[in-house]
């Protein structure tokens, strides 16, 4: 048959079909303008397989939305893909390292951060449920359909963010996951946000939905000018960007269900354009509104059980869902150099437009084709690597058959047939997320590069009739399954927009980094904890507790220094000396029982101005302990070549007669514990003695010079030194080195001794110098910090809704320099 005999055929059937004279249509528009729906179409279809004798797909008249384009292929077939390779292989890799994912946060229907993700994952958790009940408590009408719903939505920690109550129910409760989620992320990754502040860091935040700015700008109850913020959508990423205080590019990107994805796409090409240092990238969608549901339901787009049952042959459409996913990202040279731990690296990425395809929502298999061709020669890699995809997969009859079709012609391209890709879509765990579909699929795949564990993928039993079989290297697990070994094996994550934008991003495994701290026995730290709120700190404590009774593999010197190196430290601090799991979980347990002191840990306030640290140094009197020259024991290397330069003066200068030497090897400690304390970072505001210690207090603050010092005290000069008059504030914090002085504890509001005979009295003093806001110890410079998946923030969540009320003296009078 002739192109012109198949399109005279297809001119015929369709008019009788949809009830319209031949003439009256035009070969050159789509199928969609002549009312042609999903089902009319799989009738057409099969006339036409019949007519034809051969088999037509119905995803046929989506590849060639028109008349003249599909007549054309069926009589012409062969052509497209010779041609489509060709433009593929021209494309040349990018030039440039790739970029390295170091941490991530998600809230997700009945998760909260990634480590719970996980666990999902691996059980396959189904978490889609009828429409939160609390919401109606709120004043928001039901939802009628079942979806991937969150919890708390009103719950916010407004002071936290240093926002007030006036603003933050005005603000959409997006920006609000994303600030907390964002900062998640960032402990996730082992930053501390001051780091990042006043850096060229860039974020880019996908986000389509505003129900709740819609509904807040459409009330009577009067107008404010936090509305506007609070709802704007570029405002989203921009708050992030105002709270960290980061310079580099702030953007809101809306391209319906692959924002988040194509955010993550811009901000890895704004770091290797050298826009941004480092990117915050990810997506947010909440649901408030029935409208939209009811609408997608008549449609037909909405599952009839509400479940995404992805390449499934019963897939008869979606389940709308809420969530939040953020990523860290770094150039990977950076990241290692930092001593990140890395989830995954993302070597390419590309963006493209179905075009004009059959409808303004309908998928283009041809355009899915090129822009795979396009991410894996941009990536540097051969389609034969990919060893996972993370589908788009809405599951529905027909979009899923589109896209397994695209992806079975790139990649079944120099594959054995026993060279399996899983086939996936975290769709089918938390239904259809929309503008943040496409970060929860690359967090989901990020982890899977970390563990090399494919999930189950649920409500999968039976091939969708529409997906190709043969020839095509798929398979959907339906439990647990080890991701291919070796280090040359990708993953590929794609989401699609409604309106045809495409973006697929490649995913390649961390790179391998040994641990330099592998010892048979663990060496005692420090382990510190901190919180804004004294109850968030006891909540926080638990949630350590729960994760350690769990955890069946776990480096506890490396999260030592994940905690330390890595966190942001709070007001409320806690301390423990850790020499095991068993005694880090006791005494936990028994801070969160006891709420008073312990021996077993070190709690402590500190204020946002914390205390200044003043040195005090007491007199020789003969008995004082530590003041012999018994053996000096703690390891600390300053202490000790401090310790044995004052040492040696002693030798040079004293002779055999001299009888002083308990005074001596005072002044000597108090020498060396001050240059250790200094070395630590305690910087004392003055140096405060009496008799020996003042002599002490002249050396380090200038006055005298060691040798001075030491001579002074070989000849007995010191004895008529009376206390050195320093003005000293009460909120001062007096550091004690060896003895405590007559009435220092009348000048300074806490007293701290110091006086570390062994290893674990020194960290016990580290505990005592971090609760008090002067010390935060770093333990092993040599321990990597492994922060990944331990648990989050204890949130201070109060309900932030806004009301119908009205009040008429609240102010309305931000400042705008627009």
């Amino acid at each position: 048959m002739k192109s012109s005999d198949v399109t005279n055929w297809l001119v015929k059937e369709i008019a009788l079909l949809v009830g319209r004279h031949p003439e009256e249509l035009d070969i050159r528009e789509p199928f969609s303008s002549y009312g042609l729906d999903s089902a009319k179409v799989m009738l057409l279809s099969g006339e036409l397989g019949a007519a034809l004798d051969i088999p037509i797909s119905p995803t046929v008249f989506w590849d060639y939305p028109t008349i003249q384009e599909l007549s054309f292929y069926l009589c012409e077939r062969g052509l497209r893909g010779n041609d489509e390779v060709a433009t593929a292989s021209s494309i040349a890799p990018d030039q440039r390292e790739s970029i390295a994912i170091v941490g991530m946060g998600c809230r997700f229907p009945g998760i909260t951060g990634v480590g719970e993700f996980w666990e999902h994952l691996l059980r396959g958790t189904d978490a889609v449920r009828e429409y939160p009940a609390d919401r109606e408590k709120l004043g928001e009408v039901k939802v009628d359909r079942q979806g991937g719903y969150l919890d708390g939505i009103d719950g916010f920690d407004y002071p936290f963010f240093h926002m007030s109550y006036r603003e933050a129910i005005r603000m959409d409760p997006q920006q609000r996951l994303l600030l907390e989620v964002t900062w998640e992320a960032l402990m996730d990754a082992g930053i501390s946000p001051e780091l990042w502040a006043n850096t060229q860091s860039g974020v880019f935040i996908g986000i389509s939905n505003s129900d709740y700015g819609r509904r807040e700008l459409e009330a009577a109850d009067g107008f404010h000018i936090h509305s506007v913020m609070g709802g704007a959508l570029c405002i989203a990423a921009n708050r992030l960007s105002y709270f960290l205080g980061l310079h580099g590019p702030s953007m809101a990107i809306d391209t319906a269900c692959s924002s988040s994805l194509v955010a993550v796409h811009q901000a890895c090409h704004s770091i290797w354009s050298g826009e941004s240092q480092q990117a915050i990238a990810g997506g947010v969608n909440v649901i408030l509104s029935n409208g939209v549901t009811s609408s997608l339901a008549e449609a037909g787009m909405l599952a009839s059980d509400d479940r995404c049952k992805t390449f499934d042959a019963q897939a008869d459409g979606y389940v709308r869902g809420e969530g939040c996913g953020v990523v860290i990202l770094k150039p990977l040279t950076k990241a290692l150099q930092d001593g990140d731990d890395i989830y995954a690296v993302i070597p390419g990425s590309a963006l493209n437009q179905d075009g004009r395809s059959n409808g303004i929502t309908a998928p283009n298999q041809s355009a899915q084709e090129k822009l795979l061709l396009s991410a894996y020669a941009r990536a540097g890699i051969q389609p034969s690597q990919i060893g996972y995809i993370e589908a788009h997969g809405t599951g529905t009859f027909l979009g899923d058959p589109i896209e397994v079709k695209a992806l079975g012609q790139v990649l079944s391209n120099g594959r054995q047939a026993d060279d399996l890709i899983y086939l996936g879509s975290v769709k089918s765990n938390i239904g259809h997320l929309e503008s943040a579909a496409g970060i929860a699929g690359l967090i989901k795949t990020a982890l899977i590069m970390k563990h090399e564990v494919v999930p189950p993928n649920l409500h999968f039993h039976t091939w969708n009739p529409e997906i190709p079989r043969t020839g095509f290297p798929f398979l959907v697990p339906v439990k647990c399954e080890a991701l291919k070994l070796g280090e040359d094996v990708y993953a590929g994550v794609s989401s699609f927009g409604f309106g045809g934008t495409n973006a697929h991003i490649v995913l390649g495994k961390p790179p391998l980094v040994r641990n330099v701290d592998q010892t048979s026995e663990m060496e005692p730290f420090v382990f510190t904890l901190s919180a804004a709120r004294k109850d968030g700190l006891s909540l926080l404590a638990q949630k350590y507790v729960d994760w350690l009774q769990k955890a069946e593999k776990y480096d506890l010197p490396a999260m030592g220094a994940a905690l330390s190196r890595g966190r942001k430290h709070h007001e409320h601090r806690l301390a423990i000396v850790v020499s095991s799991k068993e005694s880090l979980i006791t005494a936990l347990q028994d801070y969160v029982r006891a709420f008073e002191s312990s021996s077993l840990w070190h709690y402590g306030y500190v204020a946002s101005q914390p205390a200044e640290a003043v040195f005090w140094f007491g007199d020789y009197d003969g008995g004082n302990p530590g003041d012999t020259g018994e053996e000096v024991i703690i390891n600390d290397p300053v202490f000790r070549q401090s310790y044995f330069v004052v040492t040696q003066l002693y030798r040079n200068l004293a002779d055999d007669t001299f009888q002083q030497e308990g005074k001596f090897n005072a002044f000597a400690k108090q020498y060396a514990y001050a240059q250790m304390l200094r070395h630590w970072g305690i910087t004392p505001k003055s140096c405060v003695g009496e008799g020996i210690g003042r002599l002490t207090a002249d050396v380090l603050d200038g006055r005298l010079s060691l040798v001075q010092a030491a001579q002074s005290l070989v000849h007995g000069e010191p004895t008529d030194l009376g206390q050195l008059e320093i003005g000293v504030d009460f909120k001062d914090i007096a550091i004690c080195l060896l003895t405590v002085p007559p009435g220092v504890a009348q000048y300074a509001n806490t007293v701290i001794v110091i006086e570390c005979r062994d290893e674990l009295a020194c960290l016990q003093v580290q505990c005592d110098l971090y609760t008090k806001g002067l010390l935060v110890p770093t333990g092993s410079a040599r321990t990597r910090k492994l922060p990944h998946m331990l648990p989050t923030y204890p949130w201070h969540h109060q309900s932030c809704w806004k009301t119908t009320i009205a009040n008429a003296e609240e102010p309305n009078n931000i400042t705008c320099f627009c």
